[in-house]
């Protein structure tokens, strides 16, 4: 993820199950951080 404040605010929007798999997606398969972070997004948006 380039900028996780510009992703993060986009993943608020939609479903957060949407918004994870978007987030990953975006992520290189490599960059744990990237995935870690996408997680989460997706346990603040479960709540």
């Amino acid at each position: 993820m380039k900028n996780y404040d510009f992703q993060e605010k986009h993943f608020q929007i939609s479903d957060p199950i949407e918004s994870y798999f978007e987030c990953i997606t975006s992520c290189d398969i490599s960059d744990g951080r990237c995935i870690s972070r996408c997680v989460e997004i997706l346990k603040r948006n479960d709540n």
